[in-house]
């Protein structure tokens, strides 16, 4: 299962034009229809949220052990250490709580789908 958290201002920003950016859009859409897929969207309105440190990836390994990866602006690193990545798994669920459900995601991303056709 993969669950995928991203800030608005990615289905906003147009890299590629009209064209490329409604086909990843309608990918995002075609995604999200999957049981083994959550997206969420972080909306504009989450101010002051847990992610303005940059991104957190987290993995979350078949024997148990959680593994992140962190990235900013001097670049990244792998976490290993438990207490570490338990903090990491906190910033993760409170940047989740944060965001739109993933049905309100899927909408929003639908909405401006539709405005990229109505342009």
């Amino acid at each position: 299962m993969l669950w995928y958290t991203i800030h608005e201002g990615v289905i906003h920003h147009r890299i590629g034009g009209r064209v490329v950016m409604a086909e990843q859009l309608d990918k995002l859409l075609a995604l999200v229809s999957s049981r083994r897929i959550v997206l969420q969207v972080l909306p504009f309105a989450a101010r002051d949220h847990a992610g303005v440190e940059g991104p957190v990836t987290v993995y979350e390994l078949s024997d148990g052990q959680s593994v992140a990866y962190t990235e900013c602006y001097g670049g990244g690193r792998i976490v290993e250490d438990r207490q570490e990545v338990g903090d990491l798994l906190m910033v993760v669920g409170l940047i989740r709580s944060s965001a739109l459900s993933p049905a309100d995601s899927a909408e929003l991303i639908r909405k401006i789908r539709s405005h990229i056709d109505d342009q």
